[in-house]
């Protein structure tokens, strides 16, 4: 079974300023965070804290190139390791906005960068054409970005995305070779869209998979359409009661002979940040420890 190696996202926990994110984490026992370098909207400043808006860790790109050898050694401190920068970017971004998120991620020692694929079409739309763009971007950015910067480009299978399931990250990734392209295996957006069994999706994306994202979805039956058809939404949820079973994906991954960080990702509304993040730390050691 894979090694307690628990991570966070620092976007889970909006309510803690970054000494608070520190202590908690310390007392967890998490040993990977990932950074959130992220202009905070105005609308949302004076509001309450949210995973999508205002944090009170308010760490800019700006920011974290000037801190982020400072950062590093404050989570060393706390006895964690930077693993990665998520900032909102995508590969639709100028050159020099991916240059400022890169050189964010070296400064930190986080190693890699989140650089999402753009969205689908919301209608039928030619997917070796979308794909063969994205794929020639991802090719420029790592030529001239993250490989200078001395760091690595991740995407992330996420909903409504060109990355939404393991085959269509697979496609998007196969052409590069992991030290400069990593995958983030987001577990929870699989109960959303792109669902397959662990052990294919494990398969297909084992070589590029850099760390997984762990947290609750389920499923739950809407209000029929106009058709009177049933309809399907789903919500966020702890991880112990999400539609796809953790210790399936757990053993998947560690019947693979890798050792991806498990990095808590939980936005349930059944608890706060910290609460979400003691829960599900605590779900992963019972499976991991048994």
């Amino acid at each position: 079974m894979l090694p307690l190696n628990l991570g966070v996202t620092a976007v889970m926990l909006p309510e803690l300023d970054f000494p608070e994110q520190l202590e908690l984490c310390a007392r967890l026992g998490i040993r990977c965070y990932q950074l959130r370098p992220r202009h905070i909207p105005d609308a949302e400043r004076g509001k309450r804290p949210s995973p999508w808006g205002a944090h009170r860790f308010d760490l800019t790109p700006e920011r974290l190139v000037r801190e982020g050898a400072e950062i590093a050694a404050r989570l060393a401190g706390a006895g964690m390791e930077p693993w990665g920068t998520l900032p909102a970017a995508s590969i639709d971004d100028p050159d020099d906005v991916l240059k400022l998120h890169a050189e964010g991620a070296a400064a930190s020692g986080a190693g890699r960068v989140r650089i999402a694929p753009a969205p689908y079409p919301t209608r039928p739309f030619a997917y070796r054409e979308l794909l063969a763009r994205a794929v020639d971007r991802y090719a420029a950015i790592v030529e001239r970005v993250t490989r200078p910067a001395g760091v690595k480009v991740l995407i992330e299978t996420h909903c409504g995305s060109l990355a939404a399931s393991p085959g269509l990250a697979f496609a998007l990734a196969a052409g590069f070779a992991p030290r400069d392209l990593g995958v983030i295996l987001d577990v929870a957006n699989f109960a959303r869209e792109g669902a397959v069994a662990p052990v294919l999706a494990v398969a297909v994306l084992r070589d590029w998979i850099d760390c997984v994202h762990i947290g609750g979805n389920r499923r739950f039956d809407a209000p029929v359409d106009a058709f009177g058809c049933r309809k399907v939404e789903s919500r966020f949820c702890p991880l112990d009661e999400s539609d796809l079973n953790a210790p399936a994906w757990l053993d998947a991954i560690s019947a693979a002979g890798i050792r991806p960080p498990l990095i808590i990702e939980d936005f349930g509304e059944y608890a706060d940040g910290p609460g979400r993040l003691a829960r599900s730390a605590a779900v992963l050691r019972r499976i991991l420890e048994r």
